[in-house]
């Protein structure tokens, strides 16, 4: 070990050159204390960097293992972490930038050791920076459910459902099917269920799972699954993937499949997400498998759930939006051609308009062509519009590349950080070392996780065997997003089992009654003179906090006269103790009238079919009036007349799907709508 004090003192540019021959079972390394403790979560590791050496390459294959360890106060070992393979492959075929190799911490400590051992007698260099232990990014809490039941095995039937099916004539499904689908409800998140197809077999397979609440998650939460391979999942998998949402049973009518629909996140874990926001409320969440992808063979389901969109958010985003309109903006990007600043005169250096990826319009990009020819390389240097923080995320948004998940795609990409002075700080190539998310628009997330502040992120493409020729890049970015879903999920917040409004002395009384609450802190009622008016606040109430117990509200609307409307329209913002809020359903009241507002009711919704909808409408006027029913479209595919004295009619005959419900007096004057949802599985 040349140099050893160069790792312990207070420079992060300084380091160590592990330079020896390793004999047969034998090993070098080196153990470093640190100015403080690491906590239990912390990201303990040591940055590294290879050694740019034919010899090095050469005895690739010959190299044992690179081991870290965690000691305490003493010098006994807390825990040992050997480095993967993958990861030793992509830090010794990339260049000589500071890489780091880590683990999360499951105890405290305060020294931490590498140590490479060899299976032959070979010949290697290392360089070794600095010791860390780093604060992992934190997961938000979020609102969800999961597919979690803490049940005895033999009770966990009745909360999933899977099938194994054909896929095209001659196909035949001996020996696939979905394996212990019981595990995807189970108690445990990290059981799984799993789809088995023998080579040869194409088969289309299902599973679904029920979510763990009495409520169903709300509309505009995300429904997916967690899901992994062992390994990393190619882009192609969401192609053979279709996520589908259900409530009381029956489908929804919402389901996503494919890139730009789906989004796949990387989760620190190894697992991924795989979901997509929905417009409805749901209770259960289907994924089947559609293509014939090989990545599908024996896909793992560990649990489908239903959470709100901010478990996916972080607190601080830092992009490499500039303004183009301010001087020096030329300075913000910097493209370089085999390691060389090039200035684009009659071509362009390998990347085309550098400064869409700069400035601050989210849709212009750049774009890199990938380089042929044997060991060439294309850099693409953006500087942030502030400052990524030491532990934060340094990336890049890039658009859909064909393969770009593929880890031979990964492998000629690299990503580095530079501080303010241009001075290169870590980086990370390759498909172990480089995370990977699939946004909802299609594009991708390409990042690593930082040890030190910085200001600038450059990608490198370099040459290799890969079926990308081009690159989008949109922007840099800097945030503090973990990735994944959150550690804690926080129930559904309350169960609100009714609320109505009536015309008493000139105003109008709100009512509302709750089963439960949990983290509730109060109910805003709202005002609005139409269904798709805007609402306004009229009063406030506090909520019981936590309760088990039934609970009544009321507030007095002593205001609705003045409104100048014949019907007024109701709804409550339930806000949690942490600012998040719920709407509920509107209620109709009819100004000036005891009586209620006409009302449109259409039951079992969603329903399997429409012979089973059956419609109300209670308070019609005498004069009657008639319901249409409308396509998303917006064409008219049914309606029928409807009177005071009428039983409750059935629908006409319509095709499953999402339909537009409306109730019309006998003048054609709106009175209600509803949203239908007719479908099967």
């Amino acid at each position: 070990m040349q140099n050893p004090e160069r790792t312990a003192d207070a420079s992060l540019t300084n380091y160590a050159t592990l330079n020896t021959t390793i004999g047969v079972l034998s090993s070098s390394g080196i153990r470093l204390g640190l100015n403080g403790t690491g906590a239990v979560g912390d990201r303990a590791g040591i940055v590294v960097a290879n050694v740019s050496t034919n010899r090095n390459l050469v005895n690739l294959n010959a190299l044992g293992t690179i081991t870290l360890r965690t000691y305490g106060n003493g010098n006994n070992v807390l825990e040992t972490r050997v480095v993967s393979a993958a990861v030793v492959r992509d830090l010794l075929a990339g260049d000589e930038r500071p890489t780091q190799l880590e683990f999360v911490a499951n105890r405290a400590f305060s020294k931490i050791s590498i140590t490479v051992g060899g299976v032959a007698s070979v010949s290697f260099k290392l360089r070794i920076y600095y010791a860390y232990a780093v604060p992992s990014l934190q997961q938000q809490q979020a609102r969800g459910i999961l597919s979690q039941f803490n049940l005895p095995a033999g009770s966990l039937t009745p909360y999933y459902g899977a099938s194994t099916s054909n896929v095209g004539v001659v196909s035949v499904c001996a020996g696939a099917g979905v394996l212990n689908p019981e595990q995807a409800v189970n108690n445990s998140l990290t059981d799984y269920a799993q789809f088995v197809t023998p080579v040869g077999v194409s088969c289309a397979q299902s599973l679904s799972v029920k979510l763990a609440d009495t409520r169903p998650a709300p509309a505009g939460y995300y429904a997916g699954f967690v899901i992994g391979n062992g390994g990393l999942l190619d882009l192609d998998v969401l192609a053979g993937l279709r996520i589908s949402t259900y409530r009381n049973g029956v489908a929804t009518g919402e389901s996503a499949t494919d890139v730009g629909l789906l989004e796949l996140r990387a989760l620190p874990d190894g697992k991924y997400q795989v979901s997509f926001p929905t417009t409805l409320p749901f209770d259960e969440v289907k994924i089947e498998r559609v293509g014939t992808v090989s990545a599908l063979d024996n896909l793992r389901l560990y649990y489908g759930f239903g959470v709100e969109p901010r478990a996916f958010d972080g607190t601080t985003d830092v992009l490499s939006d500039n303004d183009p309109t301010q001087p020096g903006f030329s300075n913000t990007y910097e493209v370089r051609q085999n390691a060389v600043v090039c200035v684009a005169l009659n071509g362009s250096c390998g990347v085309t308009n550098p400064a869409g990826a700069a400035d601050n319009d989210p849709n212009t990009f750049a774009t890199i062509t990938m380089p042929t020819a044997a060991l060439s390389t294309v850099d693409l240097k953006l500087a942030l519009n502030g400052t990524g923080a030491a532990g934060n995320r340094a990336g890049m948004v890039v658009g859909a590349g064909a393969g770009l998940l593929d880890a031979a795609a990964l492998d000629q990409l690299t990503l580095t950080t530079y501080d303010a002075n241009g001075n290169v700080l870590e980086s990370a190539s390759g498909s172990s070392l480089l995370s990977v998310n699939l946004l909802p628009n299609g594009r991708q997330e390409i990042s690593f996780l930082t040890t030190q502040a910085f200001k600038s992120v450059q990608i490198t493409a370099a040459s290799g065997v890969s079926l990308l020729t081009s690159l989008p890049v949109y922007t840099a970015f800097a945030d503090d997003r973990s990735g994944g879903l959150p550690s804690v999920i926080i129930p559904l917040p309350v169960e609100l089992t009714a609320f109505a409004a009536k015309w008493s002395n000139g105003g109008a009384d709100l009512t509302w009654a709750t089963a439960l609450e949990k983290n509730s802190n109060y109910f805003i009622v709202e005002r609005a003179k139409g269904p798709e008016a805007a609402f306004e606040a009229v009063g406030q109430v506090a909520a019981a906090g936590n309760s088990s117990q039934a609970h009544t509200y009321k507030l007095r609307d002593a205001e609705a006269g003045a409104q100048g409307a014949d019907i007024l329209y109701y709804r409550l913002r339930q806000v949690d103790l942490d600012g998040s809020t719920t709407l509920s359903p509107l209620v109709a009241l009819r100004v000036g009238k005891l009586g209620a507002a006409p009302q449109l009711q259409v039951y079992p919704n969603p329903a399997s079919g429409a012979e089973t909808v059956l419609v109300r409408c209670p308070n019609l006027p005498a004069m009657g009036g008639v319901v249409q029913a409308y396509s998303q479209l917006g064409q008219l595919v049914g309606q029928m007349s409807v009177s005071p004295a009428a039983e409750a009619p059935q629908l006409p005959a319509l095709k499953p799907g999402l339909y537009h419900v409306v109730l019309r007096d006998a003048e054609g004057r709106l009175l209600d709508t509803q949203r239908l949802v007719i479908g099967n599985r």
